[in-house]
């Protein structure tokens, strides 16, 4: 102990166990014994956080039953509210929407001149939300600063004394703000908590009955460091615990917070073997199982905590140890705003909001929104095809009369109905969004044994309070809303709230960087130990970069590394077992630094150690997975691919893609033609190649029906042409239509200009267009596959005639970026060796023929690329022998077809199609299958 007379007394508990078990011995020898009990009900426990608070009191009651007593509990209080203990509170505060608020209205009110040193380029007048998101801005500097018993004034006096500062004007406009708005709160009768806070100092008002114990407050501000010494002066009783040894008593203040110089350069030596370096969060989690493993059974789960200083990493990590079969929890728990209750809110008013296609999905992929829809057919698939066919995020009612999508859209108005009013004063918002959640969860058992309570029950109970406080909110400070923007705030209030995890004995702790020096368990495994977590560091900040606030004597990037600094001692001191993974890239791939707090060795051992920890991560060494040795483990561990049924197959009629989709992957053509497997998605914000050539034939389709087909009038082909794809595209996508695809159609309408050119020359050149977007329903040919026929069915963009020559030409439209000749998009090698992995122009040729044209039939494709000169006719330099040699392949693939050869499938690489998952593309041994217990035997 070390202290003076009227001072804060100070105990130091050492660090050779955790701190709030050495906390709790301390604590039980300072209280006063009555008969049966253990009497803590003078003292008020002063922590870091709500969760030492509670390990605390389970500590004290542990203690207080292994001696057969009864524990009188202290008060429990958490730092950020301590200050409220030492004066005496004279007026409502105004909450933290309050203060918002005013502060938004004090600035959009504000001398519009002044406030240029503000905001240069201001909001409108009545764009509320900006003014909120400035006012935001303004309330977390005013209170950072008031916390450290500075106001806006004291730092442009300050500032004038910087020769070199060059915003001294902004910080006296901030004070003259700063003065309206405390003006603004006093006229309607609430403080200001911050202020409050300092006005109790300064009038000497800090008194304290409790004896107060500081554990573990090691970076305390200066408002409550002052009104501590005020009480105490004033005869309170305060005293600080302190895990650290005497010997470091140096290094401490008289308030026991660290003193920054004396850790900032100090650095703990770490046992290098207990250091692993890895590669991203996957290799994270599986060291962490490594370190588990290593570990040998020397703990219980509930012994072993798992630091997490970034959070980002808990889903990983908590995926990763249920396949081990362990269970795990996130101390802190999930956010609220994650919760399906807040996430209904957020859909319903980005849906009021846009009444967008997005919006509108968005809400019905809501599983408590999408069991609510009345529909024939899934209203997930319904909107992926309409999105698949339209690529339309504008919903327009008077352009859906009649679709299915508008019956989807009434739904949901019903639903929103109790949204549906004007602009209203905020607090007239809380009966509607309770009534909407009562709508959606108002069948629900919410019991707490139920499994809605935490996903449901609590989250909306959280909900209600934050609305609660809409009532604390002065009239005149009241917004006028929409529903969106009452939700909007609503979830912002939401933001630092939190769904705790179901309590349960035998799980592994995840807990975050600050919760790890107040916790007891004797092993820690810490993750994500690189520089910008641990230390973390600030140096963005609108109105106090790390550079002023050295200058003004706030917390700054050097603090943060000290208090890091002490923490990571700490824990290297009062673990038994203490393990350290360092990442080299973030989920996102990018680069991560080792912590600077792994370089405390000697000098002589520094280059090494920042040779390791910034070279390449070392192998995983895993002993609690059982891995195959060899191919075995590659082929064992695949996932199996569904094996096709074995054939005979019907085969009454074939297309020409049919076959195409059959030489492409047998095993494709399965899923699609005989599984009738289909993908469909509403992620695409542009036409896919299908939906592009679809617009185009569309287009050419309309011309070749016109009186305009055979003319040799260049302009007026262009013309029509034009006109059909504009008509086509408000059809189709509607009057506003998505960015990318509206580049899209300017680019098809550029080709199509082209193509008028070039049909323009063909006409003069002699030929007509006699058929267009010809279907063979009444002329199927028939091909005789092993004495059973077969029917040929398709649909040919277009067959053209010469009447001087009494030629005849299969013409079939090509929109890809490259033209292709029509040989080498059908086959490759010579023509004894010929790989034909297309047979579509010889497949129009035979029904073409059925249909009674003459003998004299040429096939070739009428090609529409990105580049003007390759916009002509190309045709096919096939003879007799090459449309045999494909009639062929026709009858080769109808056969396997029908015999049921599906198997394997082929191996096209990494192509990410709809089925490539299934199939497993690039990875190794993908359908190898295994051996039988027969095969191995033999």
């Amino acid at each position: 102990m070390s202290g003076r007379p009227n001072d804060l007394a100070r105990f130091f508990l050492g660090w050779d166990r955790p701190a709030l078990v050495t906390a709790a011995d301390h604590l039980a020898g300072l209280a006063r014994r009555d008969g049966p009990l253990i009497d803590l009900s003078e003292y008020a426990l002063i922590l870091p956080g709500a969760q030492a608070g509670r390990r605390l009191r389970d500590l004290l009651v542990e203690r207080a039953e292994s001696e057969g007593l009864s524990l009188v509990p202290p008060m429990l209080c958490g730092v950020g509210q301590t200050p409220e203990l030492l004066y005496e509170q004279k007026r409502p505060f105004a909450s933290q929407l309050t203060q918002q608020l005013a502060w938004a209205e004090t600035l959009r009110l504000f001398n519009s001149q002044q406030r240029k040193h503000l905001i240069p380029h201001p909001p409108s007048s009545d764009d509320l939300s900006q003014w909120r998101e400035y006012g935001e801005i303004i309330r977390k500097t005013h209170r950072e600063l008031a916390s450290e018993k500075l106001d806006f004034a004291a730092v442009a006096k300050r500032a004038m004394e910087m020769p070199e500062f060059a915003e001294v004007e902004r910080w006296r406009t901030l004070a003259q703000l700063q003065q309206d708005y405390l003006n603004r709160l006093d006229r309607v009768g609430v403080w200001d908590k911050e202020t409050a806070r300092l006005f109790a100092l300064q009038y000497d008002e800090c008194r304290c009955d409790r004896h107060l114990v500081l554990i573990g407050t090691v970076d305390l501000n200066q408002t409550l460091r002052s009104m501590l010494d005020q009480a105490v002066a004033h005869g309170a009783v305060v005293s600080a615990l302190i895990a650290a040894p005497e010997e470091l008593a140096g290094a401490f203040d008289g308030h026991g917070c660290i003193k920054p110089d004396a850790w900032s350069d100090r650095r703990p030596a770490v046992d290098t073997k207990r250091v692993y370096l890895v590669e991203g969060p996957a290799d994270q989690s599986e060291q962490a199982v490594a370190c588990l493993a290593n570990y040998g059974g020397r703990y219980a789960p509930e012994d072993v905590v798992i630091g997490v200083p970034d959070e980002a990493l808990v889903p990983e990590l908590k995926q990763r140890l249920a396949a081990h079969e362990l269970d795990s929890r996130f101390g802190p728990g999930s956010p609220v705003v994650e919760t399906l209750p807040c996430r209904a809110l957020r859909t319903f008013s980005d849906y009021l909001r846009r009444r967008s296609f997005a919006s509108l999905a968005e809400a019905l992929r809501h599983p408590d929104v999408w069991r609510m829809m009345e529909s024939e057919r899934d209203p997930l698939e319904t909107l992926d095809l309409f999105f698949g066919e339209h690529l339309r995020d504008a919903l327009e009612a008077s352009e859906l009369e009649g679709e299915t999508i508008a019956d989807l859209m009434a739904q949901m108005d019903q639903l929103a109905m109790p949204l549906s009013q004007p602009v209203c004063p905020l607090l007239q918002w809380r009966q509607p969004i309770s009534q909407l959640l009562q709508s959606i969860y108002g069948d629900r058992q919410l019991t707490p044994s139920s499994v809605d309570y935490r996903a449901i029950y609590l989250p909306i109970e959280s909900i209600e309070n934050a609305m609660a406080t809409w009532e604390e909110i002065p009239d005149t400070l009241q917004p006028l809303l929409s529903a969106s923007e009452a939700i909007d705030i609503l979830l912002r209030l939401l933001r630092g709230d939190l769904v705790p995890e179901e309590p349960r004995d035998g799980v592994i702790e995840l807990l975050g960087w600050l919760e790890l020096p107040l916790q007891d368990a004797p092993a820690l495994i810490l993750t994500s130990f690189n520089d910008g977590l641990t230390p973390s560091s600030a140096n963005a900040d609108l109105f106090l970069p790390n550079s002023l606030r050295e200058r003004l004597g706030i917390e700054d990037n050097a603090r943060r590394l000290a208090r890091d600094a002490y923490a990571f001692e700490l824990l290297l001191n009062s673990r038994q077992d203490l393990d350290v993974i360092v990442a080299k890239r973030t989920s996102a791939g990018d680069p991560l630094a080792p912590s600077r707090l792994l370089f405390g060795c000697d000098d002589a051992a520094l280059p090494a150690a920042v040779e390791r920890m910034f070279g390449d991560p070392e192998p995983i060494k895993n002993s609690a997975v059982s891995f195959l040795e060899g191919e075995a483990e590659l082929f064992g561990q695949a996932i199996e691919i569904p094996l096709p049924e074995p054939g005979p197959y019907q085969v009454e009629k074939i297309t020409a893609s049919d076959i195409r989709r059959y030489l492409y992957c047998p095993y494709r053509y399965y899923l699609e033609k005989i599984l009738r497997l289909r993908s469909y998605s509403d992620s695409a914000r542009e036409l896919d190649a299908a939906q592009f050539g679809n617009l185009a034939h569309d287009s050419l389709e309309a011309f070749g029906r016109s009186e305009l087909r055979n003319s040799i009038d260049e302009k007026a082909i262009r013309d029509f042409l034009e006109q059909a794809l504009s008509t086509l595209v408000k059809e189709r996508f509607g009057a506003r239509v998505l960015p990318a695809v509206r580049i899209q159609v300017e680019q098809l309408r550029l080709r199509l200009q082209w193509f008028a050119t070039a049909q323009a020359r063909r006409a003069e050149e002699g030929w007509k267009i006699v058929r267009t977007e010809t279907e063979n329903a009444e002329h199927e040919p028939i091909l005789m596959v092993d004495d059973v026929p077969v029917r040929l069915k398709g649909r040919i963009d277009r067959i053209d005639h010469h009447p001087d020559t009494n030629r005849w030409a299969v013409v079939d439209y090509k929109t890809g970026d490259t033209a292709k000749k029509p040989e080498t998009d059908h086959h490759k090698g010579k023509f004894e060796e010929r790989d034909w992995f297309n047979v579509q122009l010889p497949f129009y040729r035979l029904i073409a023929r059925e249909l009674g044209i003459g003998p004299h039939v040429e096939v070739g494709y009428f090609t529409l690329p990105a580049k003007r000169e390759d916009t002509r006719y190309r045709a096919a330099a096939w003879e007799d022998a090459d449309f045999d040699q494909a009639e062929g392949v026709i009858a080769e693939v109808v056969r396997r077809i029908r015999n049921g050869e599906f198997w394997p499938p082929s191996d096209v690489g990494q192509n990410n199609d709809e089925f490539s998952r299934i199939c497993q593309d690039g990875v190794l041994g993908r359908w190898v299958p295994l051996a039988t217990e027969e095969e191995v035997a033999q």
